[in-house]
């Protein structure tokens, strides 16, 4: 149990770029930064995001997302410490499959302005870390094709594509924590 809440700490790490992020699980007190951030990602990343076009998350679906286990649900939220107003650097996040309780659903959202600096590697990893610690032994999305940021890191952990109806793909990614993927590092 001690090694589940040391995981499960906040953490100081930076980007590739040496930019200093802290991370931690998200929380109840995260609902208006999420929604904040939500309106500033662009039409086609929240599109990528939730395979449908959204502009606001509903009270139901704040609640649902910040309101976390820590176990079947679990979410970490990278946060710029020179910037505490603003909404954030990304969250990661996994919601265990009932049907399936050795998979989880994994989602990852990275601001625009850190895109492509490690955040999503940083996030994937600390998923994995928790994951690992739970049992889940493969991460599964759902994505666009034309999600190639997505395709990229997937292809890159050893993951597998499959086309599921048109445009739409799944991955299946192997859970492992992947220190040599980390775009950050403790500082």
């Amino acid at each position: 149990m001690q090694a589940r809440a040391a995981l499960r700490q906040p953490q100081e790490c930076r980007l590739r770029d040496g930019t200093p992020v802290v991370v931690r699980p998200i929380g109840p007190e995260d609902k208006e930064r999420l929604q904040r951030g939500l309106r500033e990602l662009s039409g086609r990343s929240r599109y990528h995001r939730f395979l449908a076009s959204v502009k606001e998350l509903s009270a139901e679906q704040l609640r649902y997302l910040t309101e976390i286990d820590c176990v079947d649900h679990m979410a970490w939220i990278a946060l710029d410490p020179a910037l505490p107003a603003e909404p954030g650097v990304g969250v990661g996040r996994y919601i265990r499959l009932a049907q399936e309780p050795h998979v989880a659903e994994a989602a990852l959202t990275v601001a625009e302005r850190y895109q492509g600096r490690g955040a999503g590697a940083l996030l994937l990893d600390l998923l994995s870390r928790c994951a690992v610690v739970e049992g889940i032994s493969t991460f599964r999305a759902h994505i666009l094709q034309s999600n190639v940021a997505a395709l990229r890191l997937v292809w890159h952990v050893g993951g597998t594509v499959t086309r599921e109806d048109g445009n739409l793909l799944r991955l299946d990614v192997p859970v492992r924590p992947c220190p040599r993927l980390v775009g950050a590092a403790p500082p």
